[in-house]
């Protein structure tokens, strides 16, 4: 998969060190996976949620943070649009992030 706006990611995760592990975990599996359907998401992430219009919740450091993505299967292309605290999170609707 080819990870779009991943400065958003680099980014907290500069700020946020105890994410970092997370963050280049997550980066490195989706990289190198090929996901067609919402269930070869949750195969490689068993903690993600799938929400509304292909988007993904992932929990980040046990979900002190949440990662929010939108994936286009056809295309391989996976878009950051969120990382946050869970605080940020309850603040946003993640199905039209």
């Amino acid at each position: 998969m080819l990870i779009v706006y991943l400065e958003k990611l680099n980014a907290f995760a500069k700020n946020h060190a105890n994410a970092r592990k997370s963050i280049a975990t997550w980066k490195k599996t989706t990289e190198e996976a090929i996901w067609k359907t919402k269930q070869d998401v949750l195969r490689d992430f068993r903690n993600a949620k799938m929400i509304a219009d292909n988007r993904a919740r992932f929990e980040i450091v046990h979900n002190t943070y949440r990662l929010i993505v939108k994936i286009n299967f056809d295309a391989q292309i996976v878009q950051v649009r969120f990382i946050g605290t869970h605080t940020e999170y309850d603040r946003i609707d993640p199905a039209t992030i």
